[in-house]
Order: structure tokens, then C-alpha cells, then sequence
């Protein structure tokens, strides 16, 4: 029993790690491109950065109009 304890403690403390090495990344990227994706837990979409896939805010309409339909007001 407790060497599967010792191995979960691992795992969060690994986790954590990797989380923490995440948000130094995409505190860094500059964010240039980005895309509309549905993310992970989530039924609404977001635009994400496509470099370092950081969640940066809910699309504009045209941008969600663009990813829903293909299209946007302004091509009427």
C-alpha cells in the first residue's frame, strides 16, 4: 500500500513540475498566432495560441462567426 502511495506523491509532485515549466513557457510567447479550439472540460470556444496553447480569451464574433460558419458579416 505504500509504495503505490509513494508512487502517487511521485506523479503529483512530477505533475506540478511540468505545470509550473507550462506556465513560464507561455508567460514568455509573444502569442502571435492564434486559433479557435474547444477545450478540454469545455463546450464553449476559446482562442488559444497556437505556439504555446495557452487559453487567451473568448473570440470576437467575426473571429467565431469565421470558425463556426467559415464565414463572416463582413462576406455577406
Amino acid at each position: 500500500m505504500m509504495e503505490k502511495t509513494g508512487k502517487v506523491k511521485f506523479i503529483n509532485s512530477e505533475i506540478k513540475k511540468l505545470e509550473k515549466l507550462k506556465i513560464d513557457i507561455q508567460s514568455e510567447c509573444k502569442h502571435k498566432e492564434t486559433e479557435i479550439k474547444f477545450i478540454e472540460g469545455g463546450n464553449t470556444p476559446r482562442e488559444i495560441c497556437k505556439e504555446c496553447e495557452k487559453d487567451l480569451r473568448y473570440p470576437d464574433r467575426e473571429k467565431l462567426e469565421l470558425f463556426l460558419f467559415g464565414r463572416s458579416d463582413t462576406d455577406s
